[in-house]
Formats: structure tokens, sequence, C-alpha cells
């Protein structure tokens, strides 16, 4: 592919990374485990507190983390401070990079955590435009019609139960890793005897809701290697925003993904066969056959074919959140898919590592499908084969 001008080429790594256990923690704070998980990455990765110069971050989505107070919790006393309202791991990561790529801060601290399962946590009702007046209570309506307009559009309408290849490749991932919040076996039986939460979506294509922390920490990509043996770099970004909603008549499709991939691979001269592990942020299990879709994984209508055999799963040709997703692993809006991408890139992923991982992607989808995100990483090899 031509390569046109990358912004971030060479310019920001993460290195260090450090996921709390997922699931219920009755007794503990967000606050808790975000300071849990940002003591954790400092931890694991030796860098002193004193080189962190920004901290990142978000105040709604069930963690109210304030960074002024998180920042006298740990001691911190940086450079730049920022929060989210809507601090998913996509936006987080990408206001991290331009702090650091214009060199407002040089080694950004980002945590986010939530207590959401534990001590509850709901979307406004305004939150979504077709809200409760039409029968969506959350996101899963969006999900749940997105999918039917799916199986209609390619004529799959006798395949709907083929989504479930998504949920048992992610389950058999999630009994890999010790943090994730499901690791019970998982059965095309056990799949098809689930229930019916918004059809054609079953509780397991539904994410979890858990309480944990998330913490990484990232770098100019100068610095890095004098930080971290393993840094692990950024290579690149693609965003397409969606306003129209409803509106658009191929908006359940979430089209604007095509545009997030071309801005993403014409950037770093690469593309999706050269990604060795996809992470997906999967609010839904059906988002991972438009993400594999749009971004040029398979071609239209291919998805649910695409996805079965154990293609995605573990020791698959194409590992698809190999820590286990959101439907398995935890809901941290994308923030462990960081963790994973981090982990797999060092040859840190014990019994579920891919086999010479060197590119990880990550692919967002936000709001109610407005949003559209992507992030490509690599080894140090990989980022200076690209230079």
């Amino acid at each position: 592919m031509s390569r046109i001008t990358n912004p971030l080429r060479n310019k920001v790594a993460i290195v260090a990374a450090h996921a709390t256990m997922q699931g219920k923690h009755p007794d503990r704070s967000a606050w808790d485990l975000g300071v849990e998980a940002y003591r954790g990455a400092l931890a694991s990765s030796g860098i002193a507190p004193a080189r962190i110069d920004g901290l990142l971050t978000q105040t709604a989505n069930g963690g109210q983390m304030d960074p002024s107070r998180f920042g006298q919790m740990v001691g911190l006393d940086p450079k730049v401070t920022g929060a989210l309202t809507y601090g998913t791991a996509f936006f987080s990561i990408a206001y991290a990079a331009a702090l650091i790529s214009s060199g407002q801060a040089s080694v950004v601290a980002c945590v986010y955590a939530t207590n959401q399962r534990s001590h509850g946590f709901a979307n406004p009702a305004d939150q979504i435009p077709a809200n409760e007046r039409h029968g969506f209570f959350s996101a899963a309506g969006f999900a749940a019609l997105g999918y039917q307009r799916y199986l209609h559009e390619y004529g799959r309408t006798a395949d709907v139960d083929k989504l479930g290849a998504v949920a048992i490749s992610q389950r058999a991932f999630a009994r890999l890793n010790p943090i994730a919040f499901r690791r019970d076996p998982m059965s095309w039986d056990d799949y098809l005897q689930d229930r019916w939460i918004a059809w054609p979506l079953r509780r397991s294509d539904i994410c979890l809701i858990t309480d944990g922390g998330v913490a990484l920490i990232l770098a100019d990509a100068n610095l890095a290697a004098d930080l971290v043996d393993q840094p692990v770099h950024l290579l690149g970004l693609g965003r397409q925003d969606a306003l129209g909603g409803l509106a658009r008549g191929d908006n359940l499709l979430i089209p604007q993904m095509r545009a997030t991939a071309t801005q993403l691979y014409e950037r770093t001269g690469l593309g999706p066969g050269d990604v060795d592990n996809l992470q997906i942020q999967d609010a839904h299990a059906s988002v991972i056959l438009h993400t594999l879709e749009n971004y040029g994984f398979c071609g239209a209508g291919e998805a649910l074919d695409f996805i079965q055999d154990g293609r995605i799963g573990p020791g698959g040709p194409l590992p698809v959140n190999s820590g286990g997703g959101q439907l398995s692993e935890g809901y941290m809006v994308g923030w462990l898919h960081q963790v994973e991408a981090f982990r797999q890139l060092r040859g840190e992923a014990g019994e579920r590592q891919t086999s010479n991982c060197r590119i990880a992607q990550f692919c967002a989808t936000g709001g109610a499908r407005e949003y559209s995100g992507s992030l490509l990483y690599g080894t140090g090899a990989v980022a200076e084969m690209l230079l």
C-alpha cells in the first residue's frame, strides 16, 4: 500500500500495562482498583513514579476517577492531567498520544477503573437517541438491530446461530487467562441453550459487567527503550465518526469503519494481512462480523463463515480477543484489549500466546455506533522497519 503522512510514526510507545482481577469486588471502590492497577504497572515495569509527567483518567462509565484526586492519592504532581467523560481506551490513548507527540508530556499514565458490577451502573435514558419509548434500554438494542440487518443484507437469516463461534472462541481464550471473570467451559450446546436478551442476541453475545481496573503507561518513543526492555510501539491510528445515527440508512452496518481502516493502513503502509493478533472492542459479538468485513479481513457477507472452525480461537490463524474479550474476560471499554496486545507483542501471554506476534490491531466502535477508531501496535523491530 502507498503511505500518506503518519504524524505518530516513531512518536509513542506503551512501556507498562497492568490489569486487576476481573469480576466482583464488593468491598472495593473504583479508586481502590485504579490505584492497584497504577501501582501494578509501575511495579511490573520498574518505572519510577517521578518519571510520570502526565495523568489521564475518566469521570463517567461508573468510575468517577477525577484526575486531581487520583493524583493526590498516588502522590503524583504531573505537568499535565486530564479526564474524559467517555473514557474508552481508544479515545484516551489518542489523547495520551497527542500529549506526547506535541511535547506536553513525555510519560503519561492512563488509568481506568470501575466497580459497576458490585455497586450498579445504568445508562441514562437520554444517552441513546431511540430511547425507552422505542424499547432501547441499552446499546444491545442497536446491536440486535444491526445483526438483523446484517443477516437480511446477505441472505444469512438461516445462519443466525453461527454467531456463537465468537462467544465460544473467546471463552476458550478466557480459560487460559488467570484474570478473566468467566472461565467455565462453553460448548455449542451451552451457547444454544442460553437465553435471548435482544433477539437475535443471546446472553453470551453481550458483554459482561465487571469490577476492575487497568493502567497503561505511554512514553515518548525516544525514551521508551531507556525505561523498559521491550516497549510496544504505537504505529498509527485511524478514526471516522458518523453522527447521523438511524437517519443514515446504512448506520447499523457501521460503514465508517472502512474509512477508519483506509486512514490507518495508508498511514502505516500495513494491512489486514500483516496483523498477527486482532483485538476488537466487543460490547456485542455481532460487532466482530462488521469489523472483520469492514477492515478487510474477509469479504462482505463472509464473516459468519470466516469465524467458524476455530479460525479466531486458540491456535487459529487469526486470534481475535485472545484475552477473552468483553464477553468473557471483563468489560473495561476496550482497556483490557490494550493489556492483551501489550502482552502478546512482548511474548508474555502464556498458554494463549500468538506465535511470532509482531503486529497487533485494536478496533473500537463506540456510542450508538457513531464512533469508529483503530490502533496498530508493533514490536520495536517492526517500528524500525517502518521508519
